[in-house]
């Protein structure tokens, strides 16, 4: 390549890095709360574009001799150092010095500002789900829009394992006593179980690099699809997860579950089963149903042809209780359940990942991970209870 030729392709790519920086630049000048996770995401495409064209410089330089401070400019006739270019020689840089020293300048300071938005580049990225699974006390919503919403105590734990007590048993012996009598005493027994925390995850087809750097929007659709798929197979677990397999063992399959058999109807059921719990000295705080059971709820119809629901009969049925419908629930089964009895550990929040390493780097491609790694513990079986609709 001769210098005419190194010194248009340096010309060529120093156009293309600028417009990057300056694309990259707007992005770091907005507020932090307008940050999505698609900006992150494109944000973190720039500056790997930004690398890649500082490599290219640093091939095309190799070809060249020196030139005029005016050839690495930025387009504007500035410098990264803040002078305007002239048509002086003195103190010229070369190709070499004045590609490197341009580039980092300008894309040091705009990178620097971007992971101050907590931007990370695709090329071996990530970002947290924002917010998908708090952690501590947490309240339960008004309206809970899954099951997941009703397990209001999440543990952040350090490792992989841990430790809970599971409450076997529960009998109450308190009673009036009379002066100098033996209290009688009543038992609570509780078991010190050890369990780990389960990983959830999966991966998306192989995208083309430039459907990320076309499409902004598509870091928020990705995040919002594959963070329901983990917490969808999560929620499924905790209800029917199976003991000794790689999930959590889930509701159904814990021992100490009370359960009520079909009778009649199912209005009939869930009504018998609200005051199995009551017997049992239990608080229920929601309901969970499968998407079926539900509907035949609604479809319901007295003999004159009303329907159930538009009277008073299902308010003392469900008690005013949130009601989920959740496919995590099995058909012909519903749940009842002081929830709060329940946890989730949270070893590591939900993470998207991004890699294009090995193969996808020959193809430009790019694979999204979603990640997460939970438990989760029954603290009294007894709280909960799987009925039977069917």
């Amino acid at each position: 390549m001769d210098i005419l030729e190194s010194l248009d392709l340096i010309s060529e790519l120093t156009a293309k890095h600028k417009r990057i920086l300056s694309e990259l630049k707007g992005i770091t000048e907005k507020p932090k709360e307008e940050f999505t996770p698609g900006l992150k995401i494109r944000a973190g495409n720039l500056t790997v574009a930004a690398a890649r064209l500082e490599e290219q410089i640093a091939e095309a330089r190799k070809s060249g001799d020196a030139i005029e401070p005016a050839a690495i400019e930025s387009g504007d006739g500035t410098r990264p150092d803040g002078h305007k270019g002239g048509a002086s020689t003195k103190g010229a840089l070369t190709v070499n010095e004045g590609a490197r020293q341009w580039a980092h300048a300008a894309a040091s300071q705009l990178v620097k500002a971007a992971r101050d938005h907590g931007v990370k580049a695709v090329a071996a990225g990530s970002f947290d789900a924002p917010g998908m699974m708090r952690v501590g006390m947490v309240p339960m919503p008004v309206n809970p829009a899954r099951l997941l919403d009703l397990l209001v105590d999440r543990q952040p734990i350090a490792g992989n394992e841990f430790e809970f007590l599971r409450q076997t048993v529960r009998t109450d012996a308190a009673a009036a006593v009379v002066d100098g009598d033996t209290k009688p005493t009543s038992t609570y027994t509780v078991t010190s179980i050890q369990d780990r925390a389960r990983i959830y995850a999966h991966l998306s087809q192989a995208i083309p690099e430039r459907v990320l750097q076309d499409h902004a929007d598509i870091a928020d659709f990705l995040n919002f699809e594959m963070s329901r798929g983990v917490l969808d197979a999560l929620e499924a677990d905790v209800v029917s997860g199976a003991a000794a397999q790689e999930n959590v063992v889930g509701i159904v399959n814990t021992s100490g579950v009370g359960t009520t058999a079909f009778a009649v109807s199912i209005p009939n059921t869930l009504r018998k089963a609200y005051t199995a719990s009551q017997v049992a000295k239990e608080a229920p705080t929601a309901w969970a149903l499968n998407p079926a059971d539900a509907e035949n709820l609604d479809l319901l119809q007295t003999a004159d042809g009303e329907y159930v629901i538009d009277g008073g009969a299902f308010q003392n049925i469900f008690k005013n209780l949130p009601v989920v419908v959740s496919t995590s629930v099995p058909s012909g089964k519903a749940l009842l359940a002081d929830w709060r009895m329940a946890r989730l550990f949270v070893r590591q929040d939900l993470v998207l990942d991004f890699d294009r390493s090995g193969t996808l780097f020959t193809k430009n491609q790019v694979i999204a991970r979603a990640e997460g790694r939970f438990g989760f513990a029954l603290l009294r079986p007894s709280a909960f209870r799987v009925i039977s609709t069917a």
